[in-house]
């Protein structure tokens, strides 16, 4: 089978969507189907990589003054670029991963080609207004996004989301089929087991007891309140907090850091390849998590698959993966 993901983010940007893709492609062409990947370029031109062992096709974007991290097809063309991928590539079957420009782009192209879609959602407004302090503002726009996405998704044959909440959160804005399938991870390569000695000295991680969180450094993920309880906490033990991400709000965070006179107990390790971040969780004793808008968490999935406790926010899908006081705590 051929198969064309279509998704609004891809390497080098790091975040859920592109892991869920760039995990489940290399693991279809093992068993045999053929993958590629239209995303947004990394430039206004059109481009063709190989990535994660995948073709991927760029389409020309510009990125958001706001956050680089994020890109925007440009739309000139952009259907007539579609159009000559489907025809090209011929999938049997087109997989996108979200409602924005770039997948409504795709969506409205096979009104004519007829060609198998589904969908996996993966959004949770709170991922855009989290900045948004007035209420009523908020709420017109998670309005406006969710109906972008209701008419973007109906137009699919069936969607899958990877976990219930996720599923409840958007069975009563669709008129098609919701199933829960959980992204999943590798229990090869997340073990409590494996030498972690070379990657303890290459990051200069302490020999003291070290919680840990992993993941993207942006607004909903509320590090913030973590740095404050841990102010707190090391008043009681001595103890290292690790944060392993990237993201626009690594030199807020650094500077509460600072102000919370902690910065010797917090080091930000910044991007880690994925065959050292094993590691971190087999060197540390407990993992954190605050986010509020997520609908699985992987880097969760990834700390209890190496034998870590996790202390978690109860919002969003966390609850389903953390019990509390039985394999964690949730607050």
């Amino acid at each position: 089978m051929k198969i064309l993901f279509v998704s609004s983010s891809y390497f080098p940007h790091i975040n859920g969507v592109y892991y869920f893709v760039c995990r489940i492609g290399p693991l279809l062409q093992e068993k045999g189907h053929r993958v590629a990947v239209i995303a947004p370029s990394e430039s206004t031109h059109f481009s063709k990589k190989k990535i994660d062992n995948l073709d991927v096709y760029g389409m020309p974007s510009l990125s958001v003054r706001i956050n680089p991290s994020i890109r925007i097809p440009i739309p000139f063309f952009l259907k007539r670029r579609i159009k000559r991928i489907i025809e090209s590539y011929n999938p049997d079957i087109i997989h996108i991963q979200d409602h924005f420009p770039l997948c409504k782009a795709v969506v409205n192209v096979n009104k004519l080609m007829k060609i198998p879609i589904i969908g996996s959602n993966h959004f949770m407004p709170e991922n855009f207004t989290v900045l948004i302090k007035n209420e009523n503002l908020k709420q017109r726009l998670e309005n406006y996004l969710w109906k972008g996405f209701s008419k973007v998704f109906n137009q699919v044959l069936l969607v899958t989301t990877p976990t219930e909440t996720g599923a409840q959160l958007i069975r009563s804005k669709l008129k098609v089929e919701v199933i829960v399938i959980s992204s999943g991870i590798s229990l090869k390569n997340f073990t409590p087991f494996g030498d972690t000695c070379e990657v303890k000295k290459r990051y200069s991680l302490p020999g003291k007891p070290i919680l840990l969180y992993v993941g993207r450094l942006d607004p909903e993920k509320h590090i913030e309140e973590i740095l404050e309880a841990v102010a707190i906490a090391i008043k009681k033990i001595d103890f290292c907090f690790v944060v392993v991400g990237k993201g626009t709000s690594k030199i807020l965070l650094e500077k509460l850091t600072n102000q919370l006179g902690i910065t010797n107990k917090v080091i930000f390790t910044g991007f880690v390849s994925d065959g050292d971040l094993p590691c971190f969780y087999k060197l540390s004793r407990c993992f954190i998590i605050a986010s509020i808008a997520e609908l699985l968490s992987l880097t969760t999935l990834q700390a209890m698959a190496s034998g870590l406790p996790v202390i978690s926010v109860n919002a969003g899908a966390l609850p389903e993966l953390v019990k509390d006081k039985m394999n964690g705590y949730l607050y």
